[in-house]
């Protein structure tokens, strides 16, 4: 059965640690990426080397951001309030889920009843714009919104994209469980899992080693 992790702020320094060495929903599409050919993918190539490094050292690798992340963070809890208004609804918010797989989570940007959550993405004018006009969700917000459906349990996720500069700022795309793509997210994250194991005993790590260096750290 999956987690569910309250009364611990999302961005703290206790959340961070929850998701060290953890695929969330950001990184879904890394795992699932496929090299041309035979050779590997370097994205997921990298995620795995970014999550053996957090397990080694115990910190997170959360250096990177831009404009358009920090825009983001300015603006979801507008747009959260603006879901609930519109639909009549409380948005719980949570620190993160943790899957019954180990080392697997989603952090949602709400949960809604026993059955929903949602997913925020601000957006600027003219990707709103395009949204508006094709209706049509970018295939790596699919596959975060099927992780959270996976990792949660729950039935349905509704796609929120809110552009702020709109008199009519927020579309609403509700989105169920896929559930032949959700076996394919399960099943590469397990072989995902196994490559990171395999990895961490390449260079010499184990559990033992961390535990013992803390002892005498």
């Amino acid at each position: 059965m999956p987690e569910i992790i309250r009364d611990i702020p999302q961005n703290s320094p206790e959340w961070m640690a929850l998701r060290q060495g953890s695929v969330g929903g950001s990184s879904i599409s890394a795992v699932l990426a496929k090299g041309k050919g035979n050779a590997k993918s370097k994205m997921r190539q990298g995620l795995l080397y970014k999550l053996a490094g957090e397990i080694i050292t115990g910190t997170r690798d959360e250096s990177y951001t831009n404009k358009f992340m920090e825009r983001g963070h300015l603006w979801e809890p507008k747009a959260r309030a603006h879901y609930e208004w519109e639909n009549d609804c409380d948005v719980e918010q949570v620190a993160l889920i943790k899957s019954s797989m180990p080392r697997v989570h989603v952090s949602p940007d709400g949960l809604v009843g026993d059955d929903g959550g949602i997913e925020i993405k601000t957006m600027l004018p003219h990707v709103f714009i395009e949204l508006l006009d094709t209706e049509k969700i970018d295939g790596y917000h699919i596959k975060q919104c099927q992780h959270f459906l996976m990792v949660s349990g729950r039935k349905w996720i509704d796609y929120v994209p809110f552009c702020p500069e709109f008199p009519n700022p927020m579309w609403v795309k509700r989105l169920y469980r896929d559930e032949e793509m959700i076996r394919t997210i399960e099943a590469e994250l397990v072989r995902f899992l196994k490559e990171l194991d395999a990895l961490l005993g390449k260079i010499g790590y184990t559990a033992h080693m961390r535990k013992l260096s803390q002892e005498t750290g």
